[in-house]
């Protein structure tokens, strides 16, 4: 029996030795029917010199010009794409060498059309011991309900999935307005055709979080309004607004970054009102006594 092929979309900018580190761990899996395909953002280092060093037929390669949307980096490496499957992988995360023949199998399985998993979080380089992960949780159905309630669970680069479903959303969506949660959008967008989520019960690679990654509160509170936005009509109709509890926190804790104390209360309280989780729960009440007492002393 022929194993099905996996293509494997790997966007990148300027990471020549991060993505030498992402390359070997797809070369060193123990499945091996596997394409990737590399979409770089016109990278200015050696990052084409490096793929041409592997002189493997099976990695091709992709230029584009981005603007700063990497849905639109992943979307060419898909169409581009040959595999009944479709893996995604950050050109600075790496994977575990059973990654893909674990992924592979419950999805051959039929059990899902979406695996996923947690990943090990690296704060640094040469890092030898891995105490932290990102510890995705188990989704519920209705998987939509789960995902707009208690917000995105899977890390972009632990996903596998079914090409055909994939395709019928239209990829990720490129929208300037939905940069950074575009992966969010993509899964939400899953949900509403295919329940099939599964997350594996094991760690398969590696998340880096050890710099690089920046962080913008005010966009994050503009792309959180425009994707409840996009979602708000399906919300209203599944009766779920009094619920949606991780858009008010998520928006709270940018504001409280931003130092807008007012708007952050209001935005804790209606997460407060929203029925967290018990572990949010607390760290919403914590966060509004902090927030009344900074009020109290500024007088």
């Amino acid at each position: 029996m022929v194993s099905p092929l996996v293509s494997i979309i790997i966007p990148t900018f300027n990471r020549e030795k991060t993505l030498e580190r992402a390359l070997n761990s797809v070369t060193s899996q123990t499945y091996t029917n596997w394409e990737i395909c590399i979409v770089d953002n016109n990278s200015s280092d050696n990052t084409i010199q490096l793929i041409n060093s592997y002189n493997n037929p099976r990695i091709k390669f992709f230029s584009i010009k981005n603007n700063g949307v990497i849905a639109a980096s992943r979307n060419l490496g898909i169409q581009n794409a040959k595999g009944k499957y479709l893996a995604f992988l950050d050109s600075d995360d790496w994977w575990s060498s059973r990654k893909l023949e674990k992924s592979v199998k419950f999805l051959e399985q039929g059990i899902a059309s979406v695996v996923y998993h947690d990943l090990f979080i690296v704060n640094k380089n040469n890092q030898k011991f891995f105490l932290k992960k990102t510890k995705s949780r188990i989704l519920v159905k209705p998987i939509f309900n789960d995902l707009i309630i208690n917000g995105n669970t899977l890390i972009t680069s632990s996903v596998v999935l079914r090409r055909d479903i994939f395709t019928k959303i239209g990829g990720f969506n490129e929208e300037s307005c939905l940069v950074a949660i575009e992966d969010y959008d993509a899964w939400l967008s899953l949900a509403i055709i295919d329940e099939d989520f599964f997350k594996i019960p094991e760690t398969l690679g590696f998340y880096w979080f050890g710099g690089g990654n920046t962080s913008n509160p005010t966009k994050t509170i503009q792309t959180l309004n425009d994707l409840e936005k996009k979602f708000q009509e399906k919300i209203i109709e599944l009766e779920l607004s009094e619920k949606t509890y991780w858009f008010s926190y998520s928006k709270a804790r940018a504001q409280h970054k931003l130092k807008m104390k007012n708007k952050a209360l209001l935005e804790y309280s209606s997460a407060l009102g929203k029925k967290p989780t018990f572990k949010i729960k607390y760290k919403i009440i914590f966060m509004i006594i902090i927030l009344t007492i900074q009020s109290y002393l500024t007088r």
